[in-house]
């Protein structure tokens, strides 16, 4: 997803300035209460076995929350400048990177919000920016906060499908080419082959074979059944090159 339609999607949630400027003043004033409800959130990923593994030690875990304590900060701020597009694709990214499953960021990502928009319907309002009284604040930072997040989770989820779709190409172009130079040394090696029953077929109908009556005729008709199997052989050879090629071809191309 590059910024221009990254731009498209953000027009068509409806995020406006006012709502956007709402749920800043929101953010600033609850920065607090979303530091809490990440700690919340990492500390039960601790101690969970399943999802702790994901991370190397408890610095490691320290640092992702406080990463995505400052995405959320972004998120909240209701910029979507550029510098936000590639946090939100980054998310995706690496969690498609370590093999984390979408269900697992969902999971999380819920809890987080959940208690956002709790914390979002007990306002009870404020000053926006210009310093005019926001009666409707909550409703506002609801509405505002709602359509952050699923854009949010789009971003993610769009990079996420991305980067699998990027790493299943590479898988397959590694593929391709471990497969190509196999069959080349496959080929190679029968190549070798029937240049060896060329060569027994050739001497087999020479003169030097046809010392008797007897064993002139033997070895002639060996040697014709030889040639016959050799061209039906080499030209299945043949074939099989050309097919093999143009399936690796193709398969590099994707």
């Amino acid at each position: 997803m590059d910024f221009a339609e990254f731009r498209r999607l953000v027009d068509a949630m409806g995020l406006t300035q006012e709502a956007s400027e709402e749920m800043d003043r929101w953010g600033h004033e609850n920065a607090p209460r979303l530091k809490k409800a990440l700690i919340e959130l990492y500390t039960t990923i601790a101690e969970n076995a399943e999802l702790s593994a994901y991370f190397d030690d408890v610095e490691q875990l320290s640092h992702v929350r406080q990463k995505q304590y400052e995405h959320w900060r972004a998120l909240l701020s209701g910029l979507f400048d550029e510098t936000y597009l590639e946090s939100a694709k980054r998310v995706g990214t690496i969690h498609c990177s370590i093999g984390l499953e979408p269900h697992a960021f969902l999971t999380g990502y819920a809890s987080v919000l959940s208690k956002l928009l709790r914390e979002a319907s007990q306002s009870r309002g404020g000053r926006n920016r210009l310093g005019r009284k926001s009666g409707n604040s909550p409703d506002i930072v609801i509405d505002a906060l709602t359509r952050a997040a699923l854009l949010d989770i789009g971003v993610a989820l769009t990079s996420y499908s991305e980067a699998e779709q990027s790493k299943a190409r590479l898988s397959r172009l590694k593929f391709s080419n471990a497969f190509r130079q196999a069959f080349t040394h496959s080929m190679t090696e029968l190549d070798a082959a029937m240049d060896s029953l060329k060569q027994a077929a050739s001497e087999l109908a020479g003169p030097e074979q046809a010392t008797a009556a007897d064993q002139a005729v033997s070895a002639a008709e060996l040697a014709q059944s030889v040639t016959r199997s050799t061209v039906v052989v080499q030209a299945q050879l043949d074939d099989l090159k050309s097919k093999m090629n143009e399936f690796l071809t193709a398969s590099s191309a994707t």
